[in-house]
């Protein structure tokens, strides 16, 4: 280890100028379901974070890259719908780029970002 770096050599930070997502997201905890485009049949998911350009799951279903699917969830108590096309599975989480979308529904996500951000250190009376 003599005159080389500390960290291993594949170990690479990336630039936040160079981040591929232009779109805030925010976690989220929530039951969700998804059919594939095509198959009428519901499968459990659990949503893990969103934004106005796509959302990440994990589920148990075996999903590939280029997949469309309709995925529904309950968003600030009311259930919402959307087309969309995984973008990126690793493991068990999935990556999915909404294909669309509504405009007052993405203006629910975006008042949910909001939420999530500014207001959830503000004190309750």
């Amino acid at each position: 280890m003599s005159g080389g770096s500390f960290f291993n050599d594949s170990l690479h930070f990336r630039d936040p100028a160079q981040q591929k997502r232009k779109k805030a997201r925010a976690q989220i905890q929530a039951d969700a379901e998804f059919c594939m485009q095509g198959n009428p049949t519901w499968h459990a998911c659990q949503l893990v974070d969103i934004g106005i350009g796509g959302l990440s799951f994990t589920s148990r279903s075996t999903l590939y890259q280029g997949d469309k699917v309709q995925i529904r969830f309950k968003l600030l108590d009311r259930h919402v719908e959307f087309e969309g096309e995984v973008s990126r599975v690793s493991g068990k989480y999935v990556g999915l780029a909404f294909l669309n979308p509504d405009e007052e529904l993405l203006e629910r996500i975006q008042h949910y970002i909001h939420t999530n951000f500014f207001d959830k250190d503000r004190k309750k009376p």
